[in-house]
């Protein structure tokens, strides 16, 4: 297995006429590689020559101990943490990864999912392999064999304080492995736990949800609009070519305007003009959709971008490198997780601006005052309306405003100020979490009004779908 090259991508250009249907979705960042190393079904196999440097640096660590009692490795001959002026002998290294891992694996909460749990066992994999971290080549096979296993381990989310590392899950996740085959090096406990696996793929897994969040808003706000009688001008129209700085901008116009031929194709006729009643400018919530997701986007690239470098990194303290047969030994803070905090920071503002903008146009569409004389509550048949739809939207963005605390809020000194500045990382993730979970609910919501609303607009039988009796079964599109 070569190591791959990861980087956020997008469907070619040659592919996106043929995105039917999530035709919204091309242009969009994303991790699919990062992504698909929590499949079960992939093939995870290491090359025997990948596993050399892993046992250079090994074989170089071991070679430096016996030759250099003297010269302390944190870890090896010192506890770990505050308690680093208490000494160890390094000939006791066994015994104390072994007590490492027994006093880590203390974590509580409800267990992360398995595809997020066999993601950061491979990037972990990926990591070790790179030969800094002097972990035995067969601690590392372990690890590639649990990954690729039906029995993963059960990781409770509570414990990681996204500073040196996700011990605490990272205990729980490799406990098999040592289990199983013993400890076999100086570092494989340490190693393998002092690292940002397992928030790096948990924040694959929330920039995929996130992403699926953009991308509805998109075809949500195509579907309002076309609801409220406007054509084209806001998201297609020349203003949003002048500014190349603002190139996002401009790709969010045309995925919304992409999303509504879409939909004007499927129903019937082509581009719509704009309806005599509506004002010459609409509201900023549809106006501005445009600016709102463009500024998105880019916060996307960026958040992938911030994830993909922390998910590929070397994780560590110390660091060991073995070359032309020499080694040196370096101490640092290369599992310090800024980025991820970032990350997790960017992603919960796509998801709550986007829901802010999309709880916005459900007040437009459901006013007569405000749509151009849609029925009051979009209302169908006697009874069958949106009301509380309408409510239940507005609702949740008031529990999306209750939450998403900033990650640089949550940094406080920890075990015993060792820990004296931490980013927050898993924290902040972890939130992320539920504030894309609530977001989607909302856009779950805005999206059955805004196609029910596109459809009366357009004089087209609403179909048993977007009926109140249906809302409990409604589901949004998927990607392709």
């Amino acid at each position: 297995m070569a190591a791959p090259v990861f980087a956020p991508s997008a469907p070619p250009q040659s592919e996106r006429e043929s995105c039917r249907d999530a035709p919204e979705r091309a242009g969009i960042p994303a991790l699919d590689e990062l992504d698909a190393l929590g499949d079960a079904a992939l093939a995870f196999e290491p090359s025997r020559a990948e596993y050399e440097p892993a046992r250079r640096a090994y074989e170089a660590l071991m070679q430096f101990l016996a030759a250099n009692p003297e010269k302390r490795i944190y870890g090896i001959h010192t506890y770990y943490g505050a308690d680093i002026e208490d000494p160890r002998d390094p000939i006791d290294w066994r015994r104390q990864q072994a007590e490492l891992l027994r006093y880590l694996h203390v974590g509580v909460g409800a267990p992360l999912p398995a595809r997020v749990v066999r993601r950061a066992l491979r990037i972990q994999a990926l990591k070790s392999l790179q030969g800094r971290s002097a972990i035995h080549p067969d601690t590392i096979a372990g690890l590639v064999r649990l990954a690729n296993g039906d029995a993963l381990p059960q990781v409770p989310r509570f414990g990681s304080l996204g500073a040196s590392g996700d011990l605490v899950p990272m205990a729980h996740a490799i406990a098999p492995v040592i289990e199983a085959g013993g400890v076999l090096g100086p570092r494989d406990v340490l190693g393998l736990v002092n690292t940002n696996a397992m928030m790096s793929a948990l924040a694959v897994e929330l920039f995929g949800k996130v992403r699926e969040l953009f991308a509805q808003a998109c075809r949500t706000t195509a579907l309002a609009s076309i609801a409220l009688g406007l054509d084209e001008e806001f998201c297609a129209g020349g203003t949003l070519a002048i500014n190349p700085a603002h190139r996002r901008n401009a790709e969010a116009g045309a995925m919304i305007a992409f999303a509504r031929r879409h939909f004007l194709a499927r129903h019937g006729g082509g581009e719509i003009e704009r309806e005599p009643e509506c004002p010459p400018q609409p509201r900023y919530s549809i106006r501005c959709a445009p600016q709102v997701l463009g500024n998105a986007l880019a916060q996307l690239e960026f958040a992938a971008e911030r994830i993909t470098a922390e998910a590929l990194s070397v994780a560590d303290n110390p660091i060991i490198t073995a070359e032309d047969g020499a080694i040196e030994v370096a101490h640092g803070g290369l599992f310090y997780t800024a980025g991820l905090a970032t990350a997790a920071d960017q992603m919960i503002d796509v998801a709550c601006k986007c829901a802010e903008m999309l709880n916005r146009q459900t007040f437009l569409l459901v006013d007569p005052r405000e749509s151009g004389g849609l029925p009051r509550n979009l209302e169908c048949a006697p009874g069958d309306h949106v009301k509380g739809v309408h409510q239940l939207v507005n609702a949740l963005e008031q529990s999306l405003r209750a939450g998403g605390v900033p990650a640089r809020n949550m940094t406080s000194p920890a075990e015993g100020y060792n820990q004296d500045i931490v980013p927050g990382s898993m924290a902040a993730l972890l939130d992320c979490g539920e504030r894309i979970g609530i977001a989607h609910d909302l856009s779950r919501g805005a999206a059955f009004i805004a196609e029910r609303a596109a459809l009366l607009r357009r004089e087209r039988p609403v179909p048993e779908r977007l009926t109140l009796a249906a809302w409990p079964d409604f589901a949004l599109p998927t990607a392709a």
